[in-house]
């Protein structure tokens, strides 16, 4: 049968026409050599569509395939929940940032959600909505590292920002952790070992953490060499908080020039007087060996010897206190059941014949579940413990900036890129605790964590089909979380 025409323009390089009664067919075909014949067997492949005058009604298999080939999916949801509650950060930025915005932005999300190094940050970029509602955002590696340096230097506008932060807060928690660097132009970074016995350099860090809004507020890079009460007094007047707190560990005090528990004490005095004289108020534990706590009301063993108690997420804390001058004094606290736990594990440790051990636990006896601070707050015994019990709060703080971020290592170049690389994850930070909040106004918390939120949210895309964006179908796990914090995706 002879093929008309207007079939056979449709016959192409790789193709094959099949006439049948219904009509003409057309076929993707190959060869392939026959070993026993010695030469090319012809292969149909796939059947591709039906020819008409009007072209080819491709197979509905085609069809799938050329519609799967015009859809765009970017991640959506993750990008969307954060921005969705910084807007005002955004508008910050904007103000004082009218040329970079977009890059501090967008660094700051995948900073929080990838851990993104700035190498990838184009490809998270590229697949990621946010490419679409924050657009032409130049996030190149060679661009970013300009970023950082040019922000690291006008530290001036990165205060105005930060200053945005601690307006109206009642109470903020100062604290200093480290950020260990492998760059040999980072002039503040000295060398330091680490909680794993590593000799590396490091810079040194203090946050202002607010206690009213449960996020950080402040943040100030200083040498590594540098670990002295100074540089939280320098902190504190470079961001002008009021209504400071210092919610010190055991390890404020003990450094490494302090041999025995009378040098030990001495290092104390010395802190807590450039702490006075800078107007700091402060509550530091104390270790149970320091001279200064006096344990003879325990000793008596009689309650009545205390100033009282008060109650404490269902247990009974027992305190008394006593001043060491007219500024300070020291608060003994009595937890019954961390005393109860103390002995039991004591005990347990203890073979029936070590009597030398026994000793050791008559001694230590009266000191077992107790918490000893000093202070110079005038606040009552209750209050004290309570703000003492956000040091908790604090150290979430410092595991999320080491953890959840991994942002106590770093590249950078020098000086100026470390302050930019700074600001860039304190950025982070609040929006993490933002999301904290959330779920904490709305008893989510001890179901899902901020991170736990971000991967459902993650799952979320947007679909370019044709020229239109829509929404994917949202998995049910998600659709809960939204339907639980009341929002609304479109």
């Amino acid at each position: 049968m002879e093929i008309p025409e207007w079939v056979l323009k449709h016959k192409k390089r790789g193709t094959e026409i099949h006439v049948k009664k219904s009509g003409y067919y057309l076929y993707k075909v190959t060869s392939k050599r026959d070993p026993v014949k010695k030469r090319p067997k012809k292969i149909t492949e796939k059947y591709l569509g039906v020819i008409t005058r009007e072209g080819v009604i491709p197979s509905k298999h085609e069809r799938v395939i050329q519609s799967m080939k015009n859809i765009t999916t970017k991640e959506f949801g993750a990008t969307w929940f954060i921005l969705e509650n910084n807007k005002n950060i955004m508008e910050l930025l904007r103000t004082l940032y009218p040329h970079a915005w977009k890059e501090i932005l967008v660094f700051s999300v995948f900073r929080l959600l990838y851990n993104s190094p700035i190498k990838n940050l184009l490809d998270y970029y590229s697949t990621s909505f946010i490419s679409e509602t924050i657009n032409n955002a130049h996030m190149s590696p060679k661009r970013i590292g300009n970023l950082l340096y040019e922000l690291g230097k006008e530290r001036e506008k990165i205060k105005m920002f930060l200053h945005h932060f601690i307006s109206g807060t009642e109470f903020a928690v100062i604290d200093l952790t480290h950020v260990f660097s492998f760059s040999e132009n980072i002039i503040s970074a000295t060398l330091g070992y680490n909680s794993e016995e590593e000799f590396i350099p490091q810079v040194n860090l203090v946050f202002i953490f607010s206690l009213d809004n449960h996020s950080p507020a402040y943040f100030r890079m200083i040498p590594g060499s540098v670990r002295d009460v100074s540089s939280l007094l320098l902190t504190v007047k470079e961001s002008e908080v009021e209504n400071v707190v210092l919610i010190g560990d055991k390890g404020f005090y003990s450094e490494d020039n302090v041999k025995d528990l009378g040098e030990l004490r001495k290092e104390i005095e010395r802190k807590l007087e450039k702490l006075e004289e800078g107007e700091i108020r402060y509550i530091l534990p104390l270790k149970r060996n320091i001279s200064l706590i006096d344990y003879g009301k325990l000793k008596k063993g009689d309650r009545r010897e205390f100033d009282g108690f008060f109650k404490f997420e269902k247990r009974a804390i027992w305190h008394y206190s006593y001043s060491l001058d007219e500024k300070k004094k020291i608060v003994v606290y009595l937890d019954e059941k961390l005393k109860a736990e103390e002995e039991k594990d004591y005990l347990l440790r203890i073979e029936d014949d070590d009597k030398e051990s026994l000793e050791k636990f008559f001694k230590k006896q009266y000191c077992l579940g107790t918490i000893s601070v000093i202070t110079n707050l005038q606040e009552n015994a209750a209050r004290i413990y309570e703000l003492l019990k956000c040091r908790i709060e604090i150290e979430n703080l410092i595991d999320t900036f080491k953890n959840i971020l991994n942002a106590d290592r770093t590249y950078m170049r020098d000086d100026y890129q470390m302050e930019g690389w700074m600001f860039i994850n304190f950025i982070a930070l609040v929006f993490y605790y933002r999301i904290y909040r959330l779920l904490v106004d709305n008893k989510l918390l001890n179901n899902y964590s901020p991170h736990d939120v971000l991967i459902h949210f993650s799952r979320i895309h947007k679909l370019k089909i044709g020229d239109k964006w829509l929404t994917s179908e949202i998995p049910k796990k998600t659709r809960k979380i939204i339907e639980k914090l009341s929002l609304r995706i479109t």
